[in-house]
């Protein structure tokens, strides 16, 4: 990842920097490289010259901030990724990615396919995503698509991050609310078929279980109404 090759071109130039005394031999911070807010601010940044700073603080030394973010800068690799930086205020290095490094990376690109980018930190760990989950006794709504969109990005992410990952779309069709949907599904079907069927009293009031008990009618015709009440209902679920 970029990260850590710019990360690890820093390392590389805070040790040759200490190895040719320009900073002093102590035991140096981790390396922190993030993106900027601000585009202006370089591609990636990292504030590890103030961190170091106070590091060698502590070991009895005092480093400029900005001196030490000097000293890195002039002791980077010239075949890594960074092509140029910008020390700003108190001693931020603002790093701007190498033109040739970028153009090496294309084939690479090209070779990794969709995995480029993969990464593991997951190392297999198996996760569940449940998304969507419509309810099964209404209509479908745009909840649901956008939701089915931004589950199946997740899982996907989680994947690419190196995760085993389980998708699972909860059906929910069982249960008393699903008893009800059926009993108002075959009251509307009767109804269709010219029988005065009710509505159960708690039943779905909704136009839309007039449309499902159609197309039971245009697939079916009146097969459930040569069976038992309770049978039909039964197989309607």
């Amino acid at each position: 990842m970029v990260r850590d090759d710019i990360k690890l071109s820093i390392e590389q130039a805070m040790a040759a920097a200490q190895a040719g005394g320009a900073l002093p031999d102590i035991e140096w911070p981790a390396v922190e490289v993030l993106r900027p807010k601000q585009t202006g601010h370089g591609d990636y940044s990292t504030n590890v010259a103030m961190v170091a700073s106070a590091a060698a603080r502590k070991a009895g030394g005092n480093v400029n901030p900005r001196a030490i973010a000097q000293a890195i800068a002039d002791h980077l690799p010239a075949d890594g990724p960074i092509g140029s930086v910008e020390i700003a205020g108190p001693g931020f290095i603002n790093i701007f990615l190498a033109d040739e490094w970028l153009r090496r990376q294309v084939p690479k690109i090209v070779e990794a396919g969709s995995s480029f980018g993969n990464i593991d930190q997951g190392r297999g760990q198996h996760w569940q995503v449940e998304y969507v989950s419509a309810n099964p006794t209404g209509p479908l709504h745009y909840g649901g698509a956008r939701n089915a969109a931004i589950g199946d990005a997740l899982a996907n992410v989680l994947e690419a991050a190196g995760y085993t990952v389980q998708r699972e779309f909860y059906v929910n069709d069982a249960g008393n609310q699903f008893n009800i949907f059926a009993a108002t599904l075959y009251a509307r079907y009767a109804q269709l078929l010219g029988r005065d069927e009710p509505i159960p009293e708690d039943g779905y009031a909704g136009d839309y279980m007039i449309d499902y008990a159609q197309g039971l009618v245009d697939e079916y015709g009146d097969r459930f109404l040569t069976m038992e009440k309770s049978a039909a209902i039964t197989e309607l679920k």
